[in-house]
């Protein structure tokens, strides 16, 4: 499946952030360097604003901040993907096969 990528400068503009100050920070950290961003990175920069601009966490803090979510993230898929294979391993047994 081929999915679109978003230059980051249309995020930006979406969320009324002023480019330069805001990116520089964020790239100083080693945050959001590439000119296009995936669906999930530009969700990333969404909340990376949120932080910085209505919370005043600093550019590290973004990225300690973002750093836990991906990895919290990842461990909630694969306690979901543990639940669901032990559903399927402990399926009743059939009622036919008691005899």
């Amino acid at each position: 499946m081929n999915r679109r990528r978003i230059r980051t400068e249309e995020v930006l503009i979406h969320l009324g952030v002023e480019r330069r100050p805001f990116l520089e920070r964020l790239r100083n950290e080693g945050l959001f360097e590439a000119d296009e961003l995936e669906p999930e990175q530009a969700e990333d920069l969404r909340l990376a604003k949120i932080l910085m601009h209505e919370l005043g966490v600093n550019a590290a803090g973004v990225d300690v901040a973002l750093h836990l979510r991906r990895r919290l993230m990842a461990l909630e898929a694969r306690a979901q993907a543990l639940v669901e294979e032990l559903n399927s391993q402990t399926r009743p047994p059939d009622s036919d096969s008691s005899s």
